[in-house]
């Protein structure tokens, strides 16, 4: 198992033990493809997925696009650079999640 492996696991568990804490139902999607972690809390569906020191490229951003179109549901970005902080935003308008 690689260290950048390691620290985006690591990093989806971080998120996935925080939204819980906020009352949704979380699963990690194995594998993480096509998102990294399935939200739901009350009827909402929101869609994550976790980069660790890295930018979504085009192609995943056009992905994300396509599935939040498909599904319904709502994407998010979870992004923690090496020695950031956790930020949960949109990633077709820059908004933090609410």
């Amino acid at each position: 198992m690689s260290v950048s492996y390691r620290k985006g696991r690591r990093l989806e568990y971080g998120v996935k033990e925080l939204l819980e804490s906020q009352g949704w139902f979380v699963v990690r999607a194995a594998g993480s493809k096509p998102v990294d972690l399935v939200c739901i809390r009350q009827g909402q569906t929101v869609l994550i997925e976790c980069k660790y020191n890295k930018s979504p490229t085009k192609q995943e951003l056009e992905r994300l696009a396509e599935i939040s179109k498909i599904s319904g549901a709502r994407v998010l970005l979870a992004v923690r650079q090496k020695y950031g902080r956790l930020r949960i935003y949109d990633p077709f308008t820059g908004e933090p999640d609410k």
